[in-house]
């Protein structure tokens, strides 16, 4: 078995090989999106011809998506233009396989949801902090679509005139950051000065606003665990930070569990592998 998998991202789109058992190959390139979709959608394919030929392919990526259809039914227009209406599934029909598409943090939740009971109190959510804030609801071991296709979009969480992605998005914390140091332009960068005496209260600031909102979602679903994922949240420290400020938030009552993404970044990978694995 041979499936090519890619996981499209706002800022960089990761690819690799999934035998069956593991990833093999894993790469990534720069996602370039103000080059817009098809630009996009043209490095995606001479990606797909490095790779070679495939028994199906498996595509995670970043917004609303039909997963019938492959159609992308929306992203916000400033990330990728022209990324909303692209049909996914269609980019790929000359390479002649099936082809599986979810959105990443719904295939994220897929490789992370085996760790948990698939059933009574086994419910989880799933978060991924990075140019946006991208959730999944997973119930009964099987991802919930809701009715159009959009449920779990916690970064559209709207409170005080702002989305709750627009504070807590790590994309949010890299502006603020910016505004002080102009060469700290990304998590990987501010994730190694975290204790900058003019660095450390913004950080601090920015993993209050994070345990805000999912304080709020464990009190909202009362799930068995909540899984974080992306990038800088990976960082032992910054985790650590957010499930202590997230805990102390918490009503007496609720005891989700709280817990990085196992697989880190490799997660939606696998995830859309495993989707892509169940259309052979």
């Amino acid at each position: 078995m041979k499936i090519n998998v890619f996981d499209i991202g706002g800022t960089f789109v990761k690819y690799g090989i999934w035998d069956g058992a593991a990833l093999h190959a894993m790469g990534e390139f720069p996602s370039c999106g103000q080059e817009g979709a098809a630009r996009l959608i043209a490095r995606l394919n001479a990606v797909m011809n490095t790779l070679g030929a495939a028994d199906a392919i498996g595509i995670c990526t970043r917004g609303q998506i039909n997963c019938e259809s492959g159609v992308v039914i929306y992203d916000p227009p400033h990330i990728i233009p022209g990324y909303t209406g692209t049909n996914l599934k269609a980019s790929f029909a000359d390479f002649g396989v099936p082809v599986a598409v979810e959105n990443d943090v719904n295939c994220m939740s897929l490789a992370e949801a085996q760790f948990f009971p698939n059933s009574g109190n086994g419910d989880l959510i799933c978060l991924t902090y990075g140019t946006c804030v991208g959730g999944a609801i997973v119930r009964n071991g099987e991802v919930y679509h809701g009715a159009n296709w959009s449920a779990g979009e916690f970064g559209m969480i709207y409170s005080g005139g702002r989305y709750y992605e627009d504070i807590a998005s790590v994309s949010a914390l890299v502006e603020r950051i910016r505004a002080v140091d102009p060469q700290l332009d990304s998590g990987r960068k501010i994730a190694a000065v975290l204790d900058r005496p003019d660095i450390a209260p913004l950080v601090d600031a920015w993993v209050s606003d994070v345990a805000d909102g999912l304080a709020s979602l464990i009190h909202i679903f009362d799930p068995a665990a909540v899984i974080t994922g992306g990038g800088f949240i990976e960082n032992e420290r910054v985790f650590e930070r957010i499930s202590t400020y997230t805990r102390q938030r918490v009503a007496p009552g609720f005891h989700a569990l709280l817990s990085p993404a196992r697989y880190g970044n490799r997660a939606g990978l696998i995830g859309a592998a495993r989707l892509a694995e169940s259309l052979l």
